[in-house]
Order: C-alpha cells, then sequence, then structure tokens
C-alpha cells in the first residue's frame, strides 16, 4: 500500500513538472517559430517563388550554422546542468561558463569563414553567386542565435521553462517587429538584417535573465575554472558536435544538389515551403522533447526504470496525439495551406502529403531520440545520426532529378529507417542503465550524486 502510494506521487511530480515545462515552452516558442512561416508567406507574395527558394538556401545556411555551433554544447549544457544543479551547484556553473565559451568562439570562427568564403561558397557549390551578399549579412548572426541556443539549453538544465517563455515571447516580438519591415523596405537583405538585430537584442536581454536564474538555485557562472569539466566535452560534445555535422549540414547538402539542377531554385523554393508545414506541425512536439531531456536524464542518472519510461510515455503519447490531430487536419483543410504560399494543390499535394505523414513519424520518434543523450551513450547516439545522414544524402541522389519530391520523399525514408533503430536502442538502453535499482551507472564517474528531484522557476 505505501509502495503504491509511493509510486502514484512519483508520477504525479512527474505529470506535473512535464504539463507545466509544456504549458510555458510553448507558449514562449509559437512566436519565434512563427517568424519564418510570416516571411516566407509575405515573400512569395511579393516576390515569388524563386525568392523563396534565395531566402530558404540563405536561412537554413545561418540556421544549420548556428546548430553546428551550438549543437553539441547545448546538449551537453542541458544533460549535465539538470544533474549537478541541486547536489554540486559549483560544478554546475562551470558547466555553464564552459558552454558560453565554447559556443562563442565555434560561432565566431563558423561565421568568419562563412563571411570570407561566401563568393566561393554561392558560386561554386550553389551555383547561385547572387546568394553571396546575402550570406556576408548572416555570418554576424550567427553568432548571436547560436549565443541565444546555449543559453536557452543552460536554462532547460534547471528546467526554468517560464523564463524561457517569456524570453521567446520577447524574441518572437522583436522578430515579428522587425522582420517583415526589414522586407518591405530593403528586401531580402533587410529581412537578414532585421533578424540579425533581433537575434541581438534577445541575446542582450537573455543573458541577465540566465544569471538571475542560475542564482536562484546557487549557482554562479564561472568561466576562470570553465575548462575544468574537460572530460565532459569529450564524453558530451565531441560525439553532440559530430552528430550535429552529421545532422544538420545534411540538410544543406541535400538543398545544394537540388538547387544545381534545372528550376533549382523554384524547387528549393517549394522544399522550404514544405519544411515551414514540417515546422508546423513539429514545433510542440520539440518542445516535449526540451521537457523530456531533463527528466529523463534524472532517470537514468537514478536508474530509475519506472521513470524512464513514464517520461518517454508521457512524450510519445503526447506527440502522437498532436500528429494524429494535425494529419486529419491536413487532410481536411490541406488546399488552404497551399493557397496561402500561392501554389497549386492539384500539383503540389503529393509533396506537402508526404511531408505531414513523415512529420508524423519524426513527432513520435524525437523523444526515443533523446534516450542516447540522456542515459550515457552518446557515442551510439552518433552512430544512428550518420546512419540517418547516410540513407538521407544517398536518397537524395537517386530521386534529386524529382526535385521538391525527390528530397521529401528521401527524408521520409531517412526518418523511417531511424525510427526504427531508436526504438530497439531505447529497449537496450532501458534494460542495461536501468536494469537494476541503484546499479553502477555508465556515468557515475561524472554525477556522483545526480539531482532526485525537479522544480520549475517561480
Amino acid at each position: 500500500m505505501i509502495a503504491s502510494l509511493r509510486t502514484l506521487i512519483g508520477r504525479s511530480a512527474d505529470i506535473r513538472v512535464f504539463s507545466a515545462g509544456l504549458l510555458w515552452s510553448t507558449f514562449g516558442t509559437v512566436i519565434v517559430r512563427l517568424t519564418p512561416m510570416i516571411t516566407t508567406i509575405l515573400i512569395s507574395h511579393w516576390f515569388g517563388i524563386e525568392f523563396v527558394g534565395k531566402f530558404g538556401v540563405t536561412y537554413g545556411t545561418l540556421m544549420s550554422s548556428s546548430l553546428l555551433a551550438s549543437a553539441g554544447v547545448s546538449l551537453m549544457a542541458t544533460r549535465n546542468i539538470a544533474a549537478y544543479s541541486i547536489n554540486d551547484p559549483a560544478t554546475a556553473g562551470r558547466l555553464a561558463g564552459m558552454a558560453f565559451l565554447l559556443t562563442g568562439g565555434a560561432a565566431a570562427l563558423i561565421g568568419l569563414m562563412i563571411f570570407l568564403f561566401a563568393h566561393e561558397i554561392a558560386g561554386r557549390l550553389l551555383k547561385q553567386p547572387e546568394l553571396a551578399s546575402y550570406l556576408q549579412i548572416i555570418a554576424p548572426a550567427i553568432v548571436v542565435n547560436a549565443m541565444n541556443t546555449v543559453q536557452t539549453a543552460i536554462l532547460s538544465g534547471i528546467q526554468a521553462f517560464r523564463t524561457i517563455a517569456r524570453l521567446n515571447v520577447i524574441f518572437g516580438g522583436l522578430m515579428i517587429a522587425l522582420v517583415p519591415v526589414g522586407l518591405y523596405f530593403y528586401g531580402l537583405s533587410g529581412s537578414f538584417i532585421a533578424l540579425g538585430c533581433a537575434y541581438l537584442g534577445g541575446c542582450l536581454i537573455a543573458y541577465p535573465a540566465v544569471v538571475a536564474a542560475l542564482r536562484r538555485r546557487g549557482i554562479e557562472i564561472a568561466f576562470r575554472e570553465a575548462f575544468s569539466q574537460w572530460r565532459l566535452v569529450t564524453r558530451y560534445a565531441v560525439p553532440a558536435l559530430l552528430a550535429s555535422l552529421l545532422y544538420e549540414p545534411v540538410n544543406w547538402i541535400c538543398t545544394a544538389m537540388v538547387v544545381n539542377n534545372p528550376d533549382g531554385l523554384a524547387q528549393v523554393g517549394l522544399y522550404f515551403i514544405a519544411m515551414q508545414l514540417e515546422t508546423l506541425l513539429l514545433f510542440v512536439p520539440q518542445i516535449v522533447v526540451q521537457v523530456v531531456i531533463p527528466m529523463l536524464s534524472t532517470g537514468f542518472g537514478e536508474a530509475d526504470r519506472r521513470r524512464v519510461i513514464n517520461v518517454l510515455g508521457m512524450g510519445i503519447g503526447t506527440n502522437i496525439a498532436i500528429a494524429i490531430g494535425f494529419v486529419v487536419v491536413m487532410m481536411t483543410f490541406g488546399n488552404w495551406f497551399l493557397v496561402l504560399f500561392k501554389l497549386d494543390p492539384a500539383q503540389h499535394w503529393p509533396i506537402f502529403m508526404i511531408v505531414v505523414l513523415a512529420a508524423a513519424i519524426i513527432a513520435a520518434a524525437l523523444p526515443l531520440g533523446q534516450v542516447p543523450v540522456s542515459s550515457g551513450y552518446m557515442w551510439t547516439g552518433l552512430s544512428i545520426t550518420a546512419g540517418w545522414a547516410l540513407t538521407f544524402i544517398i536518397a537524395t541522389w537517386f530521386l534529386q532529378d524529382r526535385g521538391a519530391l525527390g528530397i521529401v520523399i528521401a527524408r521520409a525514408i531517412a526518418w523511417s529507417l531511424q525510427t526504427v533503430v531508436y526504438i530497439g536502442f531505447t529497449r537496450f538502453a532501458i534494460g542495461r542503465t536501468c536494469g537494476e535499482k541503484g546499479t553502477l551507472l555508465r556515468d557515475r564517474d561524472l554525477s556522483t550524486a545526480p539531482a532526485k528531484s525537479a522544480s520549475l522557476d517561480a
């Protein structure tokens, strides 16, 4: 009886943390995610589909470069700050400091390379020389966007979802206020300059909020001794960085294959619009993942099989429900979405139907994709991502002559195979890491006293 009561209380605590985190994260993220879609709609109406392609390639370069600089460090920060924040705040502070330093250095280097080699990238790789000026404009924005990403990761590690929501509302407001104005008066160049200004404003506002949120938990950001935690870089950040090297640029590589073909810009524009639909479907499932990561890290850190299964069940169940609802809506009202972007439903509907079905698969797989990170099997996660990347590139190569349709089919194939692999690995990780309560963990040397509870910031 007492054991059952304890189990119920534990489940209720997890449900409260999950629900509150999902609510606040969704509230804050919706405005940020709407801006690229609004910009795409405006470009399609004001300038045409080829300009959507130009925007898509440049914006994709910005996002891929930013995530390349920050993805590995962000995963390391979220996972390990969640583990250390309660019982070892000094280590959590050093981890936060190292995350800032590594992300800033990597982003500055990548931004500089893109600025210096913009003409070579645009002319030789993309076969679109007119994109060079846009690439130079977005180079500085790579740095501030990467810093925004790592600051959000740190807040996610301490489960400060309410703070994240507030910052995203401010950031989204800046984007919606500035980007359409820049687009209207100065075209694509103006939109990218305005986007960079919004990123900079968001970064400057976010840093004091991050410092304050950490201090409320007794954590001080430490830069001087930050690299004393370097072993976490080799165990977590390096494989996560390599995974981002595979995952993020592969979208750019596949897009580059298509843009080099006749009518390539129009096809990339069509693909970019299709990805806006995928973003719309996945925006809540990706927020679910942000909530799941620290909770899974705590569950695996405690070798608590029941908690891990409960958190995965909540995450997967929520995402499947969202996916089913979205598929039904798109089957019923999908033509309106195409008309919104001045597309012909009769001609383009097959592309978007494939995207909808693939996004539903991705939504269900996203929580499973966090198991390698949370359980400490980072190098295995890297291998799984490498398989996805290879599948996506090979399939796109064979289907590139079919333009946007070919790349969305290739993407669907890659995600379907990766989902099967994630299911098998999740069964293995739970059995191996959580097989016996209180056994020695794979990452015991990194966290001798992981967090025993989770809390939301006031």
